[in-house]
């Protein structure tokens, strides 16, 4: 009896101390550009254990948001007992299955710490479950939404279809579609949505397209899904024109990383990922998104066919419903986001993109990105107060 007893006891002993060491882990995410608050429930916690094990969570302590070699970090490892070999060994680990961002170029690589989105959720591609997938969405409602939105800059952002951009439209060339895949040379990939697949497992298919092969990575991003067998595969850029294309016949709103040098472009629907969700529940959707475009409808030619009405994801075509010829009458600027999808599919030529007077310039890469973030990162209050202006329907 005394041996079980015992053995009890060092059991809750364990359970404890691992528990100490994600609350650490969660404590020091939450200091990054892009936080990762705690909840009431703990659901940040049990996320954080499907990442690491206690032993990489206790490592990861020493990794920052910016990127630095294995020999930077160590410095500081170092200093709180880790032998090399084992430090190397727990920094491997953590990078190849995802719960750290790595970077390589040449032969020099680098270490930081990823948000939780974007970045440790998406890196479960293979791995996700039901029960992971319900946590996400969980933690979402319970404080990380309002971490993700209430950013400078939004780590996502909206370009448009390239079907919706005729010659009068001037697009600089981040947010030309053609001129990213051209831009990231032979490092591109694809893998399967994340999203779409996790309801796939609880039996909620996604209601836009059948197919799953049509997240695109490239730059590092590509790097993490070819060094992981089943993660994604390499494509050309022709390959990856011909998914975008149909993506966009599909109906998927193209999201590239707010950068110029992209690392990756997901194709979203508001039925599967949770960020466009939450971005449609929103009374200005359109401060939520990072866009340089709009939507311009010319009244007088619409047939009121009503297919821009069912691809428009922010439900931002206005129709009058009260006569016997239903027609389009008004944008809803508000919560256009600029994507383009009801464009390219208006037979009446009724509607076009027109630029946004004020211009969002990405940042350069990764690292600028993320310093534009934690420059202005907001206090609690802050992001709160930022928040219930938005519910609102304030603009912020």
């Amino acid at each position: 009896m005394s041996n079980l007893i015992n053995g009890v006891k060092n059991g809750l002993r364990i359970k404890s101390d691992a528990r100490k060491v994600y609350r650490a882990l969660q404590k020091h995410l939450n200091t990054m550009p892009v936080g990762y608050p705690a909840t009431l429930t703990g659901v940040e916690l049990r996320l954080l254990a499907r990442f690491f094990t206690a032993e990489e969570a206790q490592a990861a302590l020493n990794i920052g948001w910016r990127l630095e070699t294995f020999d930077e970090i160590y410095q500081r490892a170092r200093q709180k007992g880790y032998a090399e070999g084992q430090f190397q060994e727990l920094i491997e680990s953590m990078a190849n299955k995802g719960s750290i961002f790595s970077s390589v170029s040449g032969e020099q690589k680098r270490y930081a710490c990823h948000p939780f989105i974007i970045g440790m959720y998406e890196m479960m591609v293979t791995r996700s479950t039901p029960s992971f997938y319900l946590d996400t969405r969980d933690y979402m409602m319970q404080g990380y939404s309002t971490e993700y939105y209430a950013t400078k800059v939004r780590q996502m952002r909206v370009i448009p279809i390239q079907a919706s951009v005729t010659p009068q439209l001037s697009i600089a060339t981040y947010d030309d579609i053609r001129q990213l895949v051209d831009q990231a040379q032979d490092r591109i990939g694809v893998t399967k949505c994340i999203c779409k697949m996790s309801k796939d497992k609880l039996g909620k298919h996604c209601e836009v397209t059948d197919r799953r092969e049509i997240c695109i990575g490239f730059r590092d991003f590509y790097d993490i899904y070819d060094r992981n067998e089943g993660w994604g595969r390499t494509i050309s850029k022709q390959e990856a024109f011909e998914i975008l294309d149909q993506n966009e016949k599909d109906g998927l709103v193209l999201m590239p990383s707010s950068m110029q040098d992209a690392q990756f472009v997901c194709s979203c629907c508001g039925c599967c990922c949770g960020i466009m969700e939450l971005v449609s529940m929103m009374p200005r959707s359109v401060d939520f998104v990072e866009s340089n475009y709009r939507a311009v409808l010319k009244t007088e030619t619409c047939t009121g066919c009503g297919i821009c009405k069912k691809r428009c994801h922010m439900q931002a075509i206005i129709y009058d419903d009260t006569s016997a010829t239903a027609k389009a009458i008004a944008i809803d600027e508000r919560k256009c986001i600029g994507c383009g999808l009801c464009v390219s599919t208006c037979k009446s030529k009724s509607l076009s993109l027109s630029r946004k007077e004020k211009e969002f310039v990405p940042p350069k890469d990764i690292e600028e990105l993320y310093s534009v973030i934690y420059q202005n990162k907001k206090s609690t209050v802050g992001k709160y107060t930022m928040m219930l202006k938005a519910m609102l329907g304030r603009e912020v």
